[in-house]
C-alpha cells in the first residue's frame, strides 16, 4: 500500500521548525510508528488498540500522513462505538499502513532532495 503525503503540511513544518529540526522530527515520527506497529502486531487488547488510534490520529495529521490519520480516526471511533469484531477485520489493515508511513517518512528524512523540495 502506497504512503500518501501532504506535502503542504510538510511545507508548513519545515517552515516552523526550520531544516535540521523537519529531519529530525520525520526520524522521530517514524520510530514512533514503528514502535506502534509492533505493540499492534501481537495480540492487543481492544484498549490497547483504542489508545493507539487515538495517538496516531494527531500526530499523523501534524505529519501530513492524511491516510493514516483518517485510518486511525476510524478506529478509534469503531472501538468506542463497541464495534470489537470490524477492528478484528480491520486491525491488519492499521498495521499494513503503520509499517509503510514508517518506512516511507524514514526515507523521506534521509532524502536530502526531498527536504529541500519543501520551500
Amino acid at each position: 500500500m502506497a504512503t500518501t503525503v501532504n506535502t503542504e503540511t510538510l511545507r508548513r513544518l519545515k517552515s516552523e521548525v526550520g531544516e535540521d529540526t523537519v529531519t529530525v522530527l520525520l526520524t522521530v515520527f517514524s520510530d514512533e510508528l514503528s514502535q506502534y506497529h509492533s505493540q499492534l502486531s501481537g495480540s492487543p487488547s481492544i484498549e490497547q488498540v483504542r489508545e493507539i488510534s487515538h495517538a496516531i490520529k494527531s500526530s499523523a495529521a501534524s505529519f501530513g500522513a492524511d491516510d493514516l490519520a483518517e485510518m486511525a480516526r476510524e478506529c478509534e471511533s469503531r472501538v468506542k462505538q463497541g464495534q470489537q469484531e470490524w477492528m478484528t477485520h480491520h486491525l491488519d489493515e492499521l498495521t499494513e499502513m503503520l509499517r509503510g508511513t514508517a518506512s516511507t517518512y524514514r526515507e523521506m528524512a534521509v532524502e536530502q532532495n526531498f527536504i529541500n523540495s519543501l520551500t
